[in-house]
């Protein structure tokens, strides 16, 4: 190649540099940024070429909890990094992502599908609320009649009180629901503080019902990074599904456990199971299999998971029981409680 035709590249490639939306810049074997594109200066705000890749993270980049696999910078946008060596000499190429648009256009369609499924849920909802409501009505008007036996009074406001929880399950579930694409301040929890947080929330409820509530605390306590108001509410509902599903004197059970990268707390019972046909749709918002219910309760539980970059798995048997195991990562930290 002849240096004019070497030149002539050479300015291509800068041109080609230049244009590119995503930040490009080299490190000589020292860590000394060799060449830098004007978008890797505009996306960390400074002049790069002869600065120190380590000063520039210095600088320039402000990781917070929740980046996952995004850094943020001290602008608030959030990059992605793609590093690879250079050969044959030494040295890297870092790539820089700008996610802020992925990220706005995700929330943009985050909200139309939940804004979709909202139509859809208030119109199914008029229907589904009348009928507790009304019942809650009748209830409560007979409880009014002054001659009322008492074995009837105590009937009366038992139902008065399902009917009202049914409404407020439902309420919860559509607030969840149209909560659950929001971004949600996070906190450092402790797995069994979390799970002793639902067992006394959801004690009196499994006394009611003569139902034998078991918590198993872990042996060794875990931190993570969550929202302890999201994860109570996910959980709680996995165990009101397993208490309304259950007859009376069985058993539910909340249990914590945990390795070396995840957590793990699962919702176990004795009940009825879950027909295999229902699985494979159990999550799906609008499908239940209840005659008074959103569908939206196992939908939401499915979304807290991810939003806390873990899953959701339900194992089940008709006649012998089902399990329902939340999987969430542990923070790579201290992780002793003290």
């Amino acid at each position: 190649m002849t240096q004019a035709a070497a030149v002539a590249q050479k300015v291509q490639m800068d041109s080609v540099l230049a244009a590119m939306p995503n930040g490009v810049l080299m490190l000589d074997s020292r860590g000394v940024i060799s060449s830098a594109n004007p978008a890797a200066e505009r996306l960390l705000g400074q002049q790069l070429n002869g600065e120190l890749w380590r000063d520039v993270i210095s600088s320039a980049f402000s990781p917070r909890e929740d980046d996952g696999h995004e850094v943020s910078l001290v602008s608030g946008q959030r990059v992605r990094l793609d590093i690879s060596s250079l050969q044959p000499d030494p040295g890297q190429l870092i790539v820089i992502t700008d996610m802020s648009e992925t990220r706005a256009l995700q929330a943009r369609v985050g909200q139309m599908q939940r804004l979709s499924a909202m139509g859809r849920m208030v119109a199914s909802l008029a229907h589904q609320i009348r009928t507790p409501l009304s019942a809650a009505m009748l209830y409560a008007e007979n409880l009014r009649r002054d001659k009322l036996p008492s074995a009837q009074r105590e009937k009366f406001s038992r139902k008065l009180t399902d009917r009202l929880q049914d409404l407020e399950q439902q309420v919860n579930d559509m607030l969840l629901f149209a909560k659950s694409g929001e971004q949600l301040p996070v906190e450092h929890l402790f797995l069994n503080d979390v799970v002793r947080e639902v067992a006394e929330q959801v004690e009196p409820l499994a006394q009611r019902e003569s139902i034998q509530l078991e918590v198993v605390i872990a042996d060794e306590d875990a931190e993570f990074i969550g929202n302890m108001s999201a994860l109570t509410s996910a959980i709680q509902n996995l165990v009101m599904n397993a208490l309304q599903a259950c007859p009376k004197n069985s058993r539910v059970g909340i249990a914590a456990s945990l390795n070396e990268e995840q957590l793990f707390i699962q919702v176990l019972d004795n009940g009825p199971g879950i027909d295999k046909k229902d699985l494979e749709h159990i999550f799906t918002p609008f499908f239940t299999r209840k005659s008074q219910g959103t569908g939206l309760g196992l939908a939401v539980v499915k979304t807290v998971a991810k939003a806390h970059q873990g899953s959701i798995r339900v194992d089940s048997e008709v006649g012998r029981g089902t399990i329902f195991t939340l999987a969430l990562p542990v923070y790579r930290g201290n992780n002793k409680h003290e």
